[in-house]
């Protein structure tokens, strides 16, 4: 079947479809990529500072444990002190002796660049 084509015609010419985007078009899809990209660098931002909190508070509680096992080894004796470590962490430790040959060991440790943190640690041993 062959299309014939009449000169005249009831209907207006279609206009011609121009391919690609348009300016609005292109300056939507950057701003959407550039809020996306924003988001991103800004909750890398928060993961940073969320995983440098972790390992000091991680220090922070290997340097208490490290100290208990210490004094556990250490003489069935009341005593105490503290001392400074790295990265900002303080601790400060004591022995006491409680009825029933046990003695109770506490290590309480200040940490972080404000030093607004703290972990405490207590156990009971026998003599």
């Amino acid at each position: 079947m062959r299309r014939t084509l009449t000169a005249h015609s009831d209907r207006p010419p279609r206009p011609r479809r121009r391919h690609g985007f348009t300016l609005v078009e292109l300056l939507v899809a950057l701003l959407l990529v550039e809020v996306g990209l924003l988001s991103l660098t800004g909750t890398t931002l928060v993961l940073i500072r969320e995983r440098s909190a972790v390992r000091t508070r991680a220090a922070a509680i290997r340097a208490a444990s490290n100290r208990l096992q210490f004094l556990a080894a250490g003489p069935c004796e009341a005593g105490s002190g503290a001392a400074v470590g790295p990265s900002t962490i303080r601790e400060i430790w004591d022995v006491q002796l409680v009825p029933n040959a046990v003695r109770e060991l506490r290590d309480s440790v200040v940490y972080g660049a404000d030093s607004g943190h703290a972990i405490v640690l207590r156990t009971r041993l026998p003599c």
